[in-house]
């Protein structure tokens, strides 16, 4: 885990929001757990059309839909 994660019931999100074509921003997100002594990780992105104005607005998406994926997974 990197020092950036931000932890959430148990798991780590770490925002990985990018800049796409056309100066628009794409979500994404990076959810791990340890379990079973391993890292156990799962990769949650936004749908193809979600773009967003600005690097902000990716990751506060992101961390949202993560959340949601790590409530909905537990």
């Amino acid at each position: 885990m990197s020092e950036t994660d931000i932890e959430y019931r148990g798991h780590f999100i770490d925002v990985q929001s990018f800049e796409s074509d056309g100066k628009r921003w794409r979500p994404k997100a990076v959810v791990s757990i340890y379990q079973g002594g391993a890292v156990q990780t799962r990769l949650v992105s936004a749908p193809v059309e979600v773009l967003l104005e600005s690097e902000v607005a990716a990751d506060t998406y992101s961390l949202a839909m993560a959340k949601k994926w790590i409530d909905d997974h537990s």
